[in-house]
């Protein structure tokens, strides 16, 4: 099924446009929450939440909500509650990484040091919870803790699984499945279920987003190494120095190149970085980044299919779209 104005849509980003109002309502949402912290804090926590970016999970929230039945006050709430979920973790991620800017700003640790970074996480974290409280009854807050707990496993797992030559491909699926694809799922399920949609097709949604967790997670991969820190607006390389296994590693260690695979799997049971200035002009390597983002295309188009369920509207059809500009964003990383 295809849309007659889904190349206008692509062109100017109307999928986003199209609940500009109530982005703005989230990003005041955001705002407002500083003023719940101690006086001594305040300034930290108005730096930080001036981080937000391209506010997808928000997006995912509103316009799930709009194509179920219509945004309500508390869908705003609940996509500030997610975002900053999303940032806490992006506080986190930094500090793990040893990660110097994000969306071409100073990160928190590179400005305050690691030990306040993580704490104003910590604080952002809870004060999300809070937030979530105050939107739903307790199954519903039950929800959203245990894709907190998945969010915090994944990062867990990830941590302790670096240089690990026993981790195989269904472990990776695994962890970004909870690390990253956990808020998306959270975003359209949460949508779903504070709209009152029955229990089957709130799974449904959750399906959708984690398949498009899945694969903005495996676009990311790719991105950390074809892309450039000036493009991305971010540290990136940093997978490599800290021994990630993503699925371009995966598939490089498979390569049917003997002598691309026997490198990567060396350094990898060596704990040591690898070079990949000596790789990119290699069609090993090409094929492990066209392989990597046929999984993450696959996984969109298998989440078009949960969308022919909801009743055709612009907003369904601008979350269609959403699912192909992602598919343009895996196909940039292409060598």
């Amino acid at each position: 099924m295809s849309f007659p104005f889904f190349s206008k849509l692509r062109q100017k980003k109307a999928y986003m446009q199209l609940v500009q109002d109530e982005l703005q309502k989230v990003r005041d949402t955001i705002a407002a929450q500083t003023e719940h912290f101690s006086p001594y804090m305040r300034d930290y926590m108005r730096q930080v939440c001036r981080g937000h970016g391209k506010m997808l999970r928000p997006g995912l929230v509103l316009l799930t909500a709009a194509a179920t039945g219509g945004i309500k006050p508390e869908h705003t709430t609940f996509a500030a509650m997610l975002e900053m979920l999303h940032m806490a973790s992006l506080i986190h991620d930094d500090v793990l990484d040893k990660a110097d800017t994000r969306r071409d700003q100073p990160t928190p640790n590179a400005l305050w040091g690691n030990e306040l970074a993580v704490l104003l996480g910590d604080s952002m974290l809870a004060q999300a919870m809070v937030m979530g409280a105050d939107i739903g009854e307790a199954r519903f807050i039950r929800r959203m803790a245990l894709a907190v707990r998945d969010l915090c496993e994944g990062e867990v797992e990830q941590s302790s699984r670096l240089w690990d030559m026993e981790m195989s491909r269904a472990d990776y699926y695994e962890l970004i499945r909870k690390k990253t694809a956990t808020l998306f799922a959270m975003a359209m399920s949460g949508a779903a279920y504070l709209q009152g949609l029955e229990d089957e097709m709130v799974e449904h949604l959750n399906r959708m987003g984690t398949l498009l967790g899945i694969s903005y997670q495996i676009y990311d991969d790719c991105l950390d190494l074809t892309g450039t820190d000036a493009a991305a607006g971010k540290t990136l390389g940093t997978d490599n120095e800290k021994g990630k296994l993503t699925l371009p590693v995966f598939f490089l260690m498979e390569s049917t190149s003997e002598d691309v695979a026997e490198y990567v799997r060396n350094c990898v049971e060596k704990h040591q970085e690898i070079d990949y200035t000596r790789l990119r002009n290699t069609e090993a390597f090409a094929e492990a980044i066209r392989l990597s983002v046929d999984e993450g295309l696959a996984r969109n188009s298998e989440a078009r299919e949960v969308l022919w369920m909801l009743p055709e509207s612009t907003a369904r059809e601008a979350l269609t779209e959403m699912t192909y500009r992602l598919d343009e964003m895996l196909q940039n990383c292409c060598c």
